[in-house]
């Protein structure tokens, strides 16, 4: 027993500390963000979580941002949560873009712009071995909005910024 616990503190302890370092501990930076305006160039998706297409839609929006100046960061729009028995999601997936045109839109893809008087954004940055996961953040941020006394819609957007960094951005109801 006590080498079993000799042991176990230990790697308990040291569990911990990778948690911590990983920033497994930081809390989601929550703010009411008024009157946003969000372009977005991509394209519509429908199907499920995790599917092939999907992923591949998401590599073809990390490299647009990694060569476009105006691509600022990946972005994925839910028209609502993933169906609970099928996992099928309604999607516009694609990159953040400001005023400037893109040089390398792909084809079929284009832009929506989405205006709300207010939302609410959360981001956070771990690794992501560490950091809690979108559906995690939506539940908090819907629970944020609430305190706030802010109408939230069903539409929401996950948003990477960087390898490490994680923002969800909950709209208010038009």
């Amino acid at each position: 027993m006590k080498k079993a616990l000799l042991i176990l503190i230990p790697i308990i302890v040291l569990s911990l500390i990778i948690y911590a370092i990983l920033g497994g501990f930081k809390s989601i930076e929550k703010s009411v963000e008024m009157n946003p305006l969000i372009h977005i160039a991509g394209t519509n998706y429908l199907g499920k979580v995790g599917s092939d297409s999907l992923q591949t839609l998401f590599m073809q929006s990390k490299d647009l941002v990694e060569s476009e100046e105006t691509a600022s960061s990946i972005a994925i729009v839910y028209y609502g949560e993933a169906h609970q028995k099928t996992g099928a999601v309604q999607n516009f997936i694609g990159v953040i873009v400001g005023d400037e045109p893109i040089h390398q839109m792909p084809k079929n893809w284009e832009i929506k712009t989405f205006k709300r008087s207010s939302s609410i954004r959360g981001c956070i940055e771990a690794n992501v071995l560490a950091m809690p996961t979108p559906e995690d953040m939506l539940e908090e941020l819907k629970l944020y909005a609430e305190n706030q006394n802010i109408t939230t819609d069903s539409i929401f957007i996950e948003l990477y910024p960087g390898p490490n960094q994680l923002c969800v951005e909950l709209l208010g109801m038009q």
